[in-house]
């Protein structure tokens, strides 16, 4: 089969399948409950403000690796910020959720190590682990029985890992960190978490660690991005000294990528300030969110409110999932619906999240809406 028959044939398949995907510019006339800028920081008028008062000083790219010369001092003064966020000694700052996940993870790992990853983590996490030369164990979705289980049953000269979503971003829900650190106290595991979806909404801004009051210790690595929450671009690990000067040695996505442009760290630096200084945009989003849930349970939709802005309301065929968002947006609202791969099969669903930039009427609109539609589903 040549080249190009190849493509015909996949892309034939994946629209039979009900999975097709195109990319979409969500018109402004629609309300957007889909995207992850839970804390409306992504059009801040105070960040854009700020920064035009300082483009003139920033260089508009880094113009190298931050190994080479791309390193900046407004990079150092985010890493700086974010480790104080973070209650950690040092940070690095790499292009994205993406690039941390997968470098971090093969960079500490070797073919002796194990590491223990949650069934339903960001493919981020699953890509990084199989490009890791460890040994993968999947245990059931925030079971810490199962973990516990395959803690004792595997044993390696090796290092373990447990690598787990602070907030799982399809769910909703909350890792049961109190009990998975628990655990890797006891069968000494180093702790990889990723606050992409709680950094700027759980433990007061800081992340999951904070919100079951837990301090930062040398065998917990903390990976987040700058993307969601803090309306920027961009992603962090921050730990130990050790583990930070050994990732700027040894992880090849820092080492082989050019540095973030310095117009983006000064955004995100801003944010973050934001973020810490404004508390009341947070509080919004969780009682707001609370609220959608509470009403669409009342007009007969399965959906649970889990402490985060996303809300999953599982439909299981593609063809539903795709049929409802088609039907909202005639009504003037964007909710994407997700399918395979990136839930498992049976689980399409609308993935709704809340942001800071939600009205009431807005929300009201949503929940009247969604009960109108449900007798055509």
């Amino acid at each position: 089969m040549d080249f190009d028959k190849y493509l015909n044939f996949e892309l034939e398949n994946i629209k039979e399948r009900g999975i097709y995907r195109e990319r979409y510019i969500v018109p402004e006339s629609l309300i957007d409950f889909s995207s992850n800028d839970y804390l409306g920081l992504k059009d801040c008028d105070e960040t854009k403000e700020a920064l035009c008062k300082n483009i003139s000083r920033l260089s508009l790219g880094s113009g190298g690796s931050q190994l080479v010369s791309g390193y900046t001092d407004v990079q150092k003064e985010l890493e700086q910020t974010l480790s104080d966020l973070k209650e950690t000694e040092t940070c690095v700052v790499v292009g994205s959720g993406y690039l941390a996940n997968t470098g971090l993870i093969q960079a500490v790992s070797s073919e002796e190590d194990l590491i223990f990853s949650d069934q339903l983590n960001h493919a981020s996490i699953i890509d990084g682990v199989r490009l890791s030369k460890a040994k993968k164990i999947i245990y059931m979705h925030n079971d810490m029985n199962d973990l516990e289980e395959k803690l004792k049953r595997f044993n390696t000269k090796g290092k373990k890992f447990i690598v787990t979503d602070g907030v799982f971003s399809m769910e909703g829900d909350i890792v049961k960190f109190s009990d998975l650190k628990f655990l890797a106290d006891r069968y000494q595991a180093v702790i990889i978490i990723d606050d992409a979806h709680s950094t700027g909404i759980l433990g007061d801004g800081r992340g999951t660690l904070f919100h079951f009051g837990i301090k930062p210790d040398e065998n917990i690595i903390q990976v987040g991005t700058l993307s969601k929450a803090l309306g920027s671009y961009g992603a962090f690990i921050c730990g130990s000294r050790k583990v930070i000067d050994f990732l700027i040695n040894r992880m090849r996505t820092v080492i082989f990528s050019t540095a973030l442009s310095p117009v983006q760290n000064f955004i995100s630096v801003n944010n973050i300030k934001i973020m810490i200084s404004q508390p009341f945009r947070r509080e919004y989003v969780l009682k707001k969110s609370e609220y959608l849930a509470e009403n669409l349970k009342k007009v007969g939709y399965n959906i649970q409110y889990r402490g985060t802005p996303i809300l999953s309301l599982v439909l299981g065929k593609e063809d539903k999932a795709v049929r409802l968002r088609n039907l909202l947006i005639e009504k003037g609202i964007f909710i994407q619906a997700i399918r395979p791969p990136t839930v498992p099969e049976g689980s399409s669903r609308l993935r709704i999240t809340v942001s800071y930039r939600h009205s009431q009427k807005d929300i009201d609109y949503l929940i009247y809406t969604l009960k109108d539609l449900r007798e055509k589903l």
